[in-house]
């Protein structure tokens, strides 16, 4: 059985665009999470330990956001995966980093990239 963790809707502020005022004032992007580990101790033995603790992890990717300066989404989503990855150690990762208010004339739509990581 696939057993996976997701985490939906983390709001993320960090200064990310090709504007300079993207990169100068911030803006807001939402994160969706799925984290894949070995869940078997924590479900016998009902121990928190033996789980991802998804508070401590939202808490880290809120911080570490605030210090991250780039001009692609691309490069961000790279970098909360390195984030995730180095903390965690899980066996897969998928995120969705969304852009929620892109400045593009004539859209009102969002921007989002799915990014996979698969230790083996």
């Amino acid at each position: 059985m696939e057993t996976f963790l997701k985490i939906e809707k983390i709001k993320l502020w960090a200064r990310v665009g090709v504007l300079h005022e993207e990169r100068e004032l911030g803006q807001f992007f939402n994160l969706d999470l799925f984290l894949w580990t070995d869940f078997g101790k924590c479900t016998a033995n009902d121990d928190i330990k033996e789980t991802v603790d998804y508070s401590k992890l939202v808490e880290i990717l809120k911080d570490q956001s605030k210090r991250i300066h780039c001009f692609t989404i691309e490069k961000y989503s790279k970098a909360i995966l390195e984030i995730i990855d180095s903390e965690f150690k899980l066996s897969k990762i998928k995120i969705i980093l969304t852009k929620c208010n892109p400045p593009i004339i004539g859209f009102d739509g969002k921007v989002s990239i799915v990014r996979i990581l698969e230790n083996n």
